[in-house]
């Protein structure tokens, strides 16, 4: 089979601004298996990018996809990185994958409360050569989740039609329950539906490895990144000729050493299919000697801001600070006055006022309880309440068996426990009163189920989903 991924370099500088980007990027998750399109800029496969290379967790935009989200020819960027956006026959390096059943996994770099996983995949006749379109997708599966954070890597089964071979896009959208934001993610795939040629290329050594800080208990490395002909997975970080870990990106924070001790690094690539490169050329780094007496204030929080608002929560993060012995915790003050103590560099702030700004300032403390100077001065404001007239249907209210509600003019009435469902797309709900529905191809019928189809009107026999009533046997046509 024709190789479709293009090998490109990674330059030492190129590692070292992804570290920069990723300390502070404003967003939290990407797809990594299959590779998505950003991922594989991310690991230098795909080019010409901009600044989607270092923040491959970062395209975030509105949920509710396809009603809402990022406009048609911006839903591969989200409407954020443009450069995303450019659709060719050969523009981007494909993956590899077969019809069937197929696993998608994220990784997660700030897991947040979750409704919904949403997976489509391009339409059989779809043209490459023009901008991603909604009219061009067709919705392949969604999953519901029970509104907790997930796991940093979270996967899910999901079945390529196996009418579907070639190029297609695969569009994965990831919808955050807390916030009114989703996480937006492509795979360009070459489907196959028969064998494929294994993987057999490993990636390239990792080079450049070095230290590059140290303090009584911690190590903290870099290297230039690896390439592979279907994108690097991850690298495995080994101590003194010991696994100590993995990482996704080419950096590792060794932690909870020995205070004036000295140990040697090496480090090696790993493909999506589980082939390694070389070791890395061995680094040594010694610890340092931890002071008798701390004075040392940690540095100040940098890039305070803001990354997503509801009518009553504001989600803050920053850049982590550094201290000569360690970070302990960061003291988040709104309006002067204290409100939590952490340890991580993102924080959820709850129960507030509808329309209203509050003022945030953060400080780092470390483990001898020096603090730092105030992080920048973030002015937010919470999104005003929505008002929502009695009966009509609500994203953001839970409706259990028997609820009715007005959508589009319309009557539905809940099977079940249901929230962030749209009447209209889901089989939660059900049409009651007035005329006979439009067939969806999303919504799932059971038999003596009637749909107007092209202006006609159609029974299903039995339990059916997406099959078009004027080309299924499933379907009869009533008049």
């Amino acid at each position: 089979m024709k190789n479709w991924i293009k090998i490109a370099g990674f330059t030492a500088t190129a590692a070292v601004s992804m570290l920069i980007f990723q300390d502070h990027a404003s967003a939290h998750g990407y797809i990594s298996k299959p590779a998505s399109r950003v991922y594989l800029a991310n690991q230098g496969v795909n080019t010409g990018v901009g600044s989607a290379q270092w923040e491959p967790q970062s395209i975030e935009a509105p949920k509710g996809f396809p009603e809402a989200g990022p406009l048609d020819g911006q839903i591969a960027g989200g409407g954020k990185y443009n450069l995303l956006d450019e659709q060719t026959q050969n523009r981007w390096s494909k993956v590899d994958i077969q019809s069937g059943k197929t696993t998608i996994e994220w990784t997660l770099t700030a897991p947040h409360k979750t409704s919904s996983w949403s997976y489509y995949i391009t339409k059989n006749g779809w043209d490459p050569n023009k901008p991603l379109t909604r009219d061009q997708l067709q919705l392949i599966t969604k999953i519901q989740a029970d509104g907790t954070a997930p796991a940093s890597k979270t996967s899910q089964e999901i079945t390529i039609p196996v009418d579907h071979t070639g190029y297609h896009v695969i569009l994965g959208v990831w919808e955050i329950a807390d916030t009114g934001n989703a996480f937006y993610q492509v795979i360009d795939a070459n489907i196959s539906g028969g064998n494929t040629v294994p993987d057999t290329e490993a990636p390239t050594k990792p080079a450049q490895l070095k230290t590059t800080a140290q303090t009584y208990n911690s190590v903290s490395l870099n290297w230039q990144a690896s390439t592979d002909n279907k994108g690097v997975a991850s690298y495995e970080i080994y101590r003194d000729g010991i696994f100590i870990g993995e990482s996704a990106t080419p950096s590792y924070q060794d932690t909870n050493l020995a205070e004036n001790t000295s140990y040697t690094y090496t480090v090696r690539a790993k493909d999506f299919t589980g082939n390694r490169s070389e070791w890395s050329d061995s680094v040594q780094a010694k610890t340092a000697v931890k002071p008798a007496t701390d004075t040392e204030k940690p540095s100040t929080p940098k890039m305070l801001m803001t990354h997503a608002q509801s009518a009553n929560t504001i989600d803050l993060c920053w850049q982590a600070a550094t201290d000569n012995i360690g970070v302990a915790y960061y003291e988040i003050y709104r309006d002067g006055i204290k409100v939590k103590t952490q340890t991580s560099t993102m924080f959820q702030d709850i129960n507030l006022n509808s329309d209203t700004t509050y003022n945030y300032l953060v400080y780092a403390v470390d483990t001898s309880g020096n603090r730092s100077d105030a992080s920048n001065l973030l002015t937010a404001k919470t999104k005003p309440a929505e008002v929502i007239p009695t009966g009509t249907w609500s994203s953001i209210r839970i409706y259990t068996v028997g609820d009715t509600v007005t959508y589009e003019n319309k009557q539905y009435r809940a099977k079940w426990w249901t929230l962030g469902n749209k009447p209209s797309d889901s089989d939660a709900w059900e049409q009651i009163g007035g005329s006979v529905p439009d067939w969806n191809s999303t919504k799932a019928y059971n038999g003596g189920d009637k749909v107007i189809y092209n202006g006609k009107t159609y029974q299903a026999k039995w339990w059916i989903r997406g099959e078009q009533p004027d080309s299924s046997a499933v379907w009869v046509l009533v008049k």
